[in-house]
């Protein structure tokens, strides 16, 4: 991972750790293969799920974490999860309702889904740094979707999500959805 990469990667975690409520059970859908956010958050959360494309299965005593190719059936019961996190994601998958419904599927009541996004703002300068060898070009080129925070509403509100407030950060570049069950 380059230095960018990981800049980048941090000021996501900065901005979604602070709607993680304490002693939670949170999935992360698409956690990397380093589950990078639930290891740092786990001094705060009770017990973390993480799915991935390119995880081996693990499991202790905080962290149970499971290769899944496309998010559309997630291992775990209704209504299990208090949070779900999707941090730069949606933009990965060929169909991303399906797997906000899957979100919802396993999001318990009054539960929370907390999500990162580019914006097509950031399409051009992200495929220029790619260019430049500056950041992981083979992410940026698995891109499907760029979404602003309106289309993303929508397609939360389409899978049953309510109270649906969204924020931009990192110069209009990212968005922050927050959602409830």
């Amino acid at each position: 991972m380059s230095f960018l990469d990981g800049l980048i990667r941090y000021l996501r975690f900065r901005q979604v750790i602070k709607y993680i409520p304490r002693n939670s059970l949170v999935c992360d859908i698409g956690c990397g293969k380093d589950a990078y956010f639930l290891k740092k958050s786990a001094n705060l959360i009770k017990y973390g799920f993480g799915f991935d494309r390119t995880i081996e299965n693990y499991k202790d005593k905080k962290l149970e974490l499971k290769r899944n190719e496309g998010f559309k059936n997630i291992s775990l019961e209704n209504e299990s999860c208090d949070t779900i996190t999707m941090m730069a994601v949606l933009e990965h998958l060929e169909n991303p309702q399906e797997t906000l419904k899957e979100t919802y599927r396993i999001l318990k009541k009054q539960g929370g889904l907390i999500l990162t996004t580019p914006t097509p703002l950031a399409k051009p300068l992200l495929e220029f740094l790619a260019f430049l060898n500056l950041i992981d070009k083979r992410e940026i080129m698995d891109h499907k979707n760029y979404f602003w925070p309106k289309k993303i509403k929508t397609m939360l509100a389409q899978s049953g999500f309510k109270e649906i407030k969204s924020y931009y950060f990192e110069l209009g570049f990212n968005s922050l959805t927050i959602a409830e069950k």
